[in-house]
């Protein structure tokens, strides 16, 4: 009867009305993380705090290098264990996918800073060496991994945009580096700084788990590890276009590391000016990065042709090289304008090159093809900046070291051009 008390079972139904009205909120929430949306900011983020971890040493130099027990310019060798180990990761990165899928590999990324943190601050000069090496595994797993995931979620006509997003985490990252850690540094000491870079990774490595459910999906658990470990050398060596990608990418590297590392050395030591001034021209042109990467995308996404884009920021960068000296000797606002513009262009084609590995991967090898072509770009960021000291010590100027060095973005604009014209 409608007047009758509610039986014990019905109350416990009433109970749990709540419980299920909050269902569809619960499946909003599931249906956002498998969406482009959450993997762009997901992938995004950790770019950028693989890369904080990357400038971590760099930034604080100065305040470790005594502590550590070394001179401030052992930090050469230093990039070059980070880079070297990015490079080999990158290469052997098919496997860890195929077995653990792209999130937990992204986990794996985030906790191998973490990791390296804790041995910059608790094993001395040892400890940042393998630290060092740890960073770099964490920074070569990043990019495949983000690959994998973005390449099955973005429709063709957006990759170059989506994945120039994506590669905004680079510039972000190293800002991130600047802007905080030497004033953390300041407050709690260096090793605090770097224990709360290491904080933030771990986690963020926690945080990334709540996405193996929707990347991890098509992994293979029972797969050995050495499965496809190879599989970028044999993305380089089966896939038509990706190895004229990867020297492009070496070339463009080499030259756009070169650029970060000694703008303020040119400036201070061959053009005479204030440290502090600078530094702001050299954070000026690194922050137009930023917005450069995302408007290449949407350049390449127009023109339809990613190579294309690839060629005129080839060209760019290498007459921005070649006019360097000349700017240098004239007035302040030139040179400004022109490392901008250098900015622009040598920091603008990360994204563009990864949307190209995607493109031209076999079907769902974009992770294997991306760690194939990123291991060659990592190879040209060590052996870039080496090149370029060894100009700098020939010609006894930086700026005209940066205009034989542009040479490659040249060779690599006409590779693109090629490749752009084979349609590939």
């Amino acid at each position: 009867m409608g007047g009758d008390p509610p039986r014990h079972g019905d109350a416990r139904h009433h109970r749990s009305r709540p419980a299920l009205a909050r269902l569809p909120a619960a499946a909003g929430i599931v249906s956002r993380l498998s969406g482009l949306g959450a993997a762009l900011a997901a992938t995004t983020g950790a770019q950028s705090l693989a890369t904080l971890a990357v400038f971590t040493l760099p930034v604080l130099a100065t305040l470790a290098a005594r502590d550590l027990g070394a001179e401030p310019h052992w930090l050469g060798w230093q990039v070059a264990c980070t880079y070297a180990a990015a490079s080999t990761v990158s290469m052997f990165s098919g496997g860890l996918l195929r077995r653990l899928g792209p999130a937990r590999c992204t986990q794996l990324a985030l906790a191998a800073g973490a990791a390296a943190c804790l041995l910059i601050v608790g094993a001395g000069l040892a400890g940042a060496v393998l630290g060092s090496f740890l960073t770099g595994i964490g920074y070569g797993l990043t990019n495949p991994s983000a690959s994998q995931v973005l390449a099955r979620l973005t429709p063709p006509a957006r990759r170059n945009r989506v994945f120039a997003v994506k590669q905004t985490g680079v510039p972000i990252g190293g800002a991130l580096a600047g802007a905080i850690l030497p004033g953390l540094a300041g407050a709690i000491g260096w090793r605090g700084a770097v224990l709360a870079v290491g904080g933030v990774m771990a986690v963020a490595a926690i945080g990334c788990g709540a996405f193996r459910r929707h990347w991890d999906g098509e992994r293979e658990p029972g797969a050995p590890l050495g499965a496809g470990a190879l599989g970028g050398i044999v993305a380089l060596r089966t896939r038509p276009g990706l190895g004229p990608l990867a020297v492009i990418s070496a070339c463009f590297s080499g030259f756009q590391l070169a650029l970060g590392s000694y703008i303020v050395t040119m400036l201070v030591e061959e053009g005479g000016w204030a440290p502090v001034a600078a530094g702001f021209v050299a954070s000026a042109s690194q922050a137009v990065g930023i917005g450069a990467r995302i408007a290449w995308g949407v350049v390449a996404d127009w023109w339809r042709s990613g190579m294309k884009a690839l060629a005129a920021i080839g060209v760019c960068t290498c007459l921005g090289g070649a006019l360097l000296p000349m700017a240098l000797a004239g007035p302040g606002v030139g040179i400004v304008m022109l490392l901008c513009l250098l900015g622009t262009c040598a920091a603008g084609w990360n994204g563009l090159l990864l949307a190209e590995a995607a493109r031209l991967a076999a079907p769902g090898k974009a992770g294997d093809a991306a760690g194939g072509v990123l291991s060659v770009a990592f190879a040209g960021v060590v052996v870039g900046p080496s090149l370029f000291g060894a100009a700098v010590a020939v010609t006894q100027s930086y700026s005209a070291a940066f205009g034989m060095l542009a040479l490659f973005p040249g060779i690599g604009a006409l590779i693109a051009w090629r490749s752009a014209l084979k349609g590939r």
